[in-house]
């Protein structure tokens, strides 16, 4: 299971810092037109990808949890509950704000502003996740 929850955790680092340095920079870049025709379909697609993501990281750490405590994965679970919790309160009214037709320089900046939360979050799993499985293969 723990290499698992890191192969998980290294799979939403790889797809944040591509979402924050790529993706979400590159929306400034479409005309309000044609960001109004990608952007439904970039939310669909990536939901595809993040949402297994997601909930993969909350069965595993929920797992690991209840099955072999460690004080590591309960300072991840804290810090995975905040990105959920910034992503549905942050980055989801954006990006509705998006859908809606707000494109303006504002907004998208915003979106990678507020995208630094999460990026940063999903960094500190990581790195929590990998010593937590150092720490336990040396005990």
């Amino acid at each position: 299971m723990a290499i698992a929850r890191v192969a998980v955790d290294f799979g939403l680092v790889v797809l944040i810092w591509f979402v924050q340095l790529i993706i979400y920079p590159s929306f400034r870049y479409y005309n309000p037109a044609d960001l109004a025709i990608w952007h439904p379909k970039y939310t669909n697609l990536i939901t595809l990808i993040v949402g297994p993501l997601m909930l993969a990281q909350i069965l595993l750490v929920g797992w690991e949890l209840t099955h072999r405590f460690s004080w590591l994965t309960l300072g991840a679970a804290v810090v995975i509950a905040g990105m959920w919790a910034s992503t549905a309160f942050q980055a989801v009214p954006i990006h509705n704000a998006i859908a809606a037709g707000d494109t303006s320089s504002e907004t998208l900046d915003r979106l990678v502003r507020v995208n630094w939360v999460r990026t940063v979050g999903w960094t500190v799993i990581l790195i929590l996740s990998v010593v937590d499985n150092i720490g336990r293969k040396q005990s």
